[in-house]
C-alpha cells in the first residue's frame, strides 16, 4: 500500500496515512493556542515528532486504525487529520479529529467523523465507537451528537475531565448515518 493511498474519501475530502513529510504541518497545527485551546497545552517539535513516529509505527501493528491527514479532495491541501483508534490506550475505539482554524465551520468535522464510523461499523466490523470532548468545547460536542454518538458519562482521558460519548452498531443502523 502506497502512504499516501486513501484511507476513505467523502463529498470533499479524503484521508491517508501520515507520512515523515507532514511534520512541520503537524507542528504547526499542534502549535495553534486557539486549536489546542480545548485539547490541552501547545506541543514542541520534538513531542509531536514523537506522536508522529508512534503513529507510523501503529500502522503496522493495528491495522486499518489510525489517525489520518485529512486533506481536500479537489487540491490535496491538508487541513488537519482524522483517526478511529484506541482511546488513551484503553480497548475503546475513539473517533476524533483536529483541523486547522480555516476549516473550522465548514462541517469537515461532521463529515469526517460520519466517514469514520462507516468505515469502522462497516468495514472494520467494531461493535461501538466513542468519541470525547472536554466539557467547554461545544463545537466538537455538537459534532458528535450530529453523527449520532450519545452522551454517557463524564470520564477521565488523556489527562483531562471529558464528556465520553458512544455509539453502538445497531444504533448506527437505526439512525441510518452514511458517510
Amino acid at each position: 500500500m502506497s502512504h499516501f493511498s486513501r484511507i476513505l474519501s467523502t463529498e470533499r475530502l479524503y484521508l491517508r496515512r501520515l507520512v515523515l513529510s507532514d511534520l512541520a504541518f503537524l507542528t504547526r497545527l499542534h502549535q495553534d493556542p486557539e486549536v489546542m485551546r480545548h485539547i490541552g497545552p501547545v506541543s514542541s517539535r520534538e513531542e509531536v515528532s514523537k506522536r508522529l513516529l508512534k503513529i507510523l509505527k501503529d500502522y503496522e501493528s493495528h491495522p486499518g486504525l489510525g489517525v489520518w491527514m485529512a486533506c481536500i479532495l479537489e487540491t490535496g491541501d491538508r487541513i488537519g487529520w482524522a483517526c478511529l483508534k484506541d482511546l488513551d490506550g484503553t480497548e475503546n475505539i475513539e473517533v476524533g479529529y483536529r483541523l486547522t482554524q480555516q476549516h473550522w465551520g465548514h462541517g469537515y468535522a461532521t463529515e469526517l467523523c460520519r466517514s469514520l464510523l462507516h468505515y469502522g461499523f462497516t468495514e472494520k466490523e467494531l461493535s461501538v465507537i466513542c468519541g470525547i470532548t472536554r466539557v467547554e468545547n461545544i463545537a466538537s460536542r455538537r459534532v458528535l451528537e450530529k453523527c449520532g454518538l450519545k452522551f454517557q458519562r463524564i470520564a477521565h482521558y488523556y489527562h483531562s475531565d471529558v464528556l465520553f460519548f458512544e455509539l453502538h452498531w445497531l444504533e448506527y443502523e437505526k439512525i441510518g448515518l452514511k458517510s
